[in-house]
């Protein structure tokens, strides 16, 4: 089975999961523990932050390893609100994820504005220059790269413009880090992301933020910021799987198979649009607005010819409401339909994308004598 469906999660790298049974089987004590023995675990999960920190070019104080992007998210959130007055607001990009939106939503309830996208989905810097001149935004949220599009965001920009302004910016670099470099990424205020997104395990993610950020109560772990005892296997696996995939240098090569394997598509069916491709997005992803045929069935027929390939968000999958992406790029419900994510990773190679290919044309052909149809697709 070829599996393209990296953006919703990564295989567990070797590097990881050897990192990950070497600390469960010698690491496994608690590192807040009294004994010399426990203590040799803490020391090894702070030399851990500490590279981590030193990838991210922040300060070790500043990281802080929770369950994920999610929860992480959440946590900065909370954290803003209490912070905020009564009338400051949040001003968001329409593409965020839902753990940042519904978050958003939850604890800025009725302050929350969205900034305009243009075609592909990208935030002006300039409309959020403009949008901030009033005073009365307690902080900026805009991730670093979108999960259904890979379109990127002009963080950096963000990041520099709210510094200016006195003004906290969050960005959810989820789908960033571990695709692409993370030079600059201390730049923002708050940072998440999920270490099974780049090759690491489920359950463990990192969050930078001020110091004196806290959100989980009843224990001192973390410094007193995430009570609740550290999984340092988790923690070291991450690490492994970051370490690697920085060092990794195939994007270009591996984007140019993926541009091959739209250009297929394009030449192959009248109608297919590449949501994004007029932008810089991740060398992975490719949204694909097809010209027939609702997204759950190419998935389902795609499938069974062995390729695994995505309608968009997992965390949206099964909801009957469009997207939140759908909705800013002014799709209609039928187009917001017929839209699938094929998304690749460091260990796709150029012939899996060439097979890809292939199968969406057999794909289209089967799914078409299934329903009766005449059309017929160029080859």
């Amino acid at each position: 089975m070829a599996y393209f469906d990296n953006n919703a999660t990564t295989p567990p790298r070797e590097v990881a999961l050897r990192a990950h049974e070497v600390a469960l089987r010698e690491d496994w004590r608690n590192p807040s523990s009294p004994t010399i023995v426990a203590a040799r675990v803490r020391a090894k999960l702070e030399k851990t932050r500490e590279e981590l920190a030193a990838f991210l070019g922040c300060a070790a104080g500043s990281l802080c390893f929770t369950s994920g992007a999610t929860e992480a998210n959440n946590a900065v959130f909370a954290h803003l609100a209490r912070k905020a007055t009564d009338d400051q607001r949040v001003l968001l990009s329409p593409t965020e994820h839902p753990s940042v939106r519904e978050a958003a939503n939850r604890y800025f309830p009725g302050r929350v504005k969205q900034l305009s996208v243009n075609g592909s989905g990208v935030v002006s810097s300039q409309e959020a220059s403009q949008t901030l001149t009033d005073g009365s935004y307690a902080a900026v949220s805009v991730m670093a790269a979108n999960n259904e599009t890979g379109v990127l965001q002009p963080w950096s920009e963000l990041a520099s413009l709210c510094a200016e302004r006195g003004v906290a910016y969050h960005c959810d670099a989820t789908q960033w880090i571990g695709k692409l470099p993370i030079d600059g990424l201390s730049e923002c205020d708050y940072l998440t992301a999920s270490a099974h997104k780049f090759g690491g395990l489920k359950g463990i993610g990192i969050l930078k933020a001020p110091e004196d950020f806290s959100f989980i109560v009843g224990g001192e772990q973390e410094s007193g910021r995430r009570a609740g005892t550290e999984n340092y296997p988790a923690i070291a696996s991450m690490l492994a799987a970051l370490r690697e995939s920085l060092e990794n240098d195939q994007a270009r090569v591996l984007e140019k198979a993926r541009n091959a394997f739209e250009q297929r598509l394009i030449e192959s069916f009248s109608g297919i649009r590449i949501v994004g491709a007029e932008v810089n997005r991740l060398w992975n992803t490719s949204s694909l607005l097809m010209p027939d045929f609702d997204n759950l069935r190419w998935v389902g027929k795609l499938e069974k010819l062995g390729h695994e390939i995505s309608t968009g968000s997992a965390c949206s999958s099964g909801i009957e409401s469009e997207s939140s992406v759908a909705v800013a790029l002014g799709l209609t419900v039928v187009e917001a339909r017929r839209i699938v994510r094929v998304s690749g990773s460091f260990d796709t190679l150029p012939g899996d994308w060439e097979d890809l290919a292939e199968a969406f044309l057999l794909a289209h052909q089967e799914l078409s004598a299934g329903s009766g149809s005449l059309e017929v697709v160029s080859v």
